[in-house]
């Protein structure tokens, strides 16, 4: 008995050290009192409408940066919509110490196929073009913020497997312009991979959001 008693001492011994080694870590990846994340995008941050109340990216982040989070994206959001997301960021914000993450352009490929366009390299160069404009609008009004993209993922059904090819052009083209302009890339897509991390077939679940939550808070 009395070995039983010290094997159970022993492991909460050392789920205590690895507890007190996760928190010291949380800490350092995040100060509140110096950092700020801006979100925008689309429902890839604001899927509150997808998952269970208190699950989505949004709500996990806001909480966890203790309310050092705006969320500025919106469901369905297309290119074009960010520019009423910036318009929005509050005024007195220290620069310096914001960081904006973008997520957008998934929408913009999905809603053209839906239209029955044509998805082709010149299709996609004109995308990315008005992607490369939208970051270099936020870049010229917030000059001493960290900007962070955020690639597309692949949906793990077989609804959407079919648009794979046109997220693979689209995510090369983001991986050589950060390389190009030196802004940060954030790879989502190496972090939602399984059929568990998607709901309605294409948004984050639960699980996908605390797993891209912890990947950003880890880094950021």
């Amino acid at each position: 008995m009395k070995n039983f008693y010290l094997y159970i001492l022993s492991i909460f011994t050392v789920f205590f050290i690895f507890l007190i080694s996760y928190l010291n870590t949380y800490k350092e990846s995040f100060n509140p009192e110096k950092q700020q994340f801006i979100l925008l995008g689309d429902s890839v941050f604001k899927n509150d409408s997808y998952v269970s109340d208190g699950k989505s990216i949004d709500y996990l982040l806001i909480e966890r940066t203790y309310g050092k989070t705006i969320c500025l994206a919106k469901d369905d959001a297309t290119i074009i919509n960010v520019y009423n997301q910036i318009e929005k960021i509050p005024d007195n914000l220290n620069t310096n110490n914001i960081i904006i993450f973008l997520s957008i352009g998934g929408n913009d490929i999905l809603s053209k196929i839906e239209n029955g366009q044509t998805i082709d390299e010149k299709l996609i160069n004109t995308m990315y073009l008005a992607y490369k404009k939208l970051v270099e609008s936020i870049k010229m009004k917030y000059p001493d913020a960290k900007i962070v993209l955020f690639d597309i993922y692949y949906p793990n059904n077989l609804k959407y497997k079919q648009f794979h090819k046109y997220i693979q052009e689209w995510n090369k083209k983001i991986y050589d312009y950060t390389r190009e302009k030196n802004y940060e890339l954030f790879k989502i897509s190496s972090i939602l991979t399984k059929p568990e991390d998607f709901t309605f077939d294409i948004e984050p679940s639960s699980i996908g959001s605390r797993k891209v939550v912890n990947a950003i808070l880890s880094i950021y």
